[in-house]
């Protein structure tokens, strides 16, 4: 499914890079550089930190799909879209984007 209006932009993930800003790429390629602790204490401690890392995600998801929602009817809406019928297939694009069931997508949708 294609994104209606995806453009490159400051934020959007594209060009973030060239903001000095890092992405979530970057961030992802350092965090698989990080090493497994070499003691059991220090092996629990990264346990924890990276339930924090998923917690984290999880809540950036649910930012990320509210911004994605409201600039897509944004979108739909210039392009003439009846009120009524904007924001169709945008937890489509997020349980795709999220690698899940349409159903399980409509459901993270709403949560968000």
């Amino acid at each position: 499914m294609e994104v209606v209006g995806a453009a490159a932009e400051p934020g959007d993930g594209t060009v973030a890079g060239l903001y000095g800003v890092p992405t979530v790429s970057d961030v992802l390629a350092l965090l698989a550089r990080v090493p497994v602790a070499s003691a059991g204490a220090g092996m629990i401690d990264q346990l924890r930190q990276l339930e924090d890392v998923k917690s984290l995600a999880g809540a950036r998801q649910a930012d990320i799909t509210v911004a994605f929602d409201g600039f897509q009817r944004r979108v739909q809406a210039a392009a003439g879209v009846p009120a009524d019928e904007q924001g169709a297939g945008v937890a489509a694009q997020i349980a795709l984007a999220r690698r899940e069931s349409p159903a399980k997508g409509g459901r993270l949708f709403g949560l968000a």
